[in-house]
């Protein structure tokens, strides 16, 4: 029997009691992460999973060895045998698998407060199998495979026997080993993919965003003549030794004016850009002056602090395209970078570097 005490954030808790309740809970079985987060022991779920891949390797092997059809086929014993087995397998695996997952932890959301943090586009591609792996208990990692698997095994497990009865009867020597292979990993696959696929009390705040749009934007934008420096950014809230993530989207800024302004941008869908944030920094005297683009508007909007109404700007392009869309990401990325350095030219002086970038993407400073 597994036991775990909860504890709830309480600024009246003496920190002996905590010290001591954190103590028991490592006593009985869980693990304390934080004042949020308590895990249950998983000794009884792998306990479990080894008795059973046991008792379903001896279940195939020797049914299939009683019920192979060899000169005549009872459909009723073969369907019970070489698909009702595979099916109660996978409802059981399923169920205990599930179970398990809403019952390993104990969580209790505290009041995040959020930071953002920048990543190579690299380690942002390697980020949330790492991520996934470590919170394999609170987050809900669903794959294809995981339900496409044990529905291949369940066909292959129904048809093999009547291959080797209608047409090879060689493979008839193979079957009951071929069987109990496939019933072992039909349970563990069933059984292990339902525990990471199924989500628990802490899933909502510990499933990640989906980062693959915000990584595949960058690596777009980094194509870009004159963009230097693009980050993955996402903002981070930490609790003791938890850590969840929010918000994905991309910075970028430009050569030659690195410290000087810089371009963020979100993006829902893969292979997608639905919004733009350009600013150029206060300088010299000269004001903060922000661009927005939204892809429901498909214009820049520019404001001058301290104006908050803005007006829309024509892009600085000249493009086929009259309303740039979604898809259009580096044509919206190369307008954005524009706008900044035409502004830059015209309020704060001219740079070789800046009118290079200018003239490689085929625009005049005028």
């Amino acid at each position: 029997m597994i036991i775990s005490i909860t504890i709830l954030p309480n600024l009246t808790y003496s920190a002996i009691l905590k010290e001591s309740a954190g103590l028991l809970i490592t006593a009985m079985g869980g693990v304390m992460m934080s004042q949020a987060t308590v895990y249950r022991s998983m000794s009884a779920f792998y306990g479990f999973a080894i008795i059973g891949d046991i008792l379903s390797f001896l279940a195939g092997y020797y049914l299939a060895l009683l019920f192979q059809p060899t000169i005549e086929l009872d459909i009723f014993s073969f369907l019970s045998v070489f698909v009702g087995i595979p099916v109660l397998v996978t409802i059981l695996s399923f169920y205990v698998g599930w179970y398990y997952k809403k019952k390993v932890v104990e969580y209790h959301a505290p009041e995040w407060d959020f930071k953002p943090v920048q990543m190579t586009i690299e380690d942002a591609k390697k980020f949330p199998r790492e991520y996934n792996r470590k919170y394999s208990r609170l987050v809900a990692n669903s794959n294809f495979w995981y339900f496409f698997v044990p529905v291949l095994l369940i066909i292959l497990m129904s048809t093999l026997p009547l291959y080797a009865f209608y047409e090879d009867a060689s493979l008839s020597g193979y079957i009951s080993l071929l069987n109990a292979v496939c019933l072992t990993l039909l349970f563990s696959i069933t059984l292990f993919g339902t525990f990471r696929a199924i989500s628990n009390s802490a899933s909502a705040d510990f499933n990640l965003p989906l980062i693959r749009e915000a990584v595949k934007l960058a690596e777009i934008q980094s194509k870009v003549i004159g963009v230097c420096n693009v980050r993955v950014v996402l903002d981070k809230a930490v609790e003791g030794e938890l850590a969840i993530y929010d918000n994905p989207r991309v910075v970028i800024r430009i050569e030659g004016l690195v410290n000087e302004a810089y371009i963020e941008s979100w993006s829902e869908d893969l292979r997608a850009i639905t919004r733009v944030l350009g600013r150029l920094y206060e300088k010299d005297g000269n004001p903060q002056v922000v661009w927005w683009w939204f892809s429901t508007d498909r214009i820049f909007r520019k404001f001058i602090h301290p104006d908050e109404e803005g007006y829309y700007v024509k892009h600085p392009i000249t493009s086929k395209i009259k309303h740039l869309g979604v898809k259009d990401i580096s044509s919206v990325t190369e307008n954005a970078v524009v706008l900044i350095i035409k502004e830059y030219l015209k309020t704060r002086g001219e740079t070789d570097e800046l009118l290079g970038i200018l003239k490689n993407l085929q625009v005049e400073n005028h």
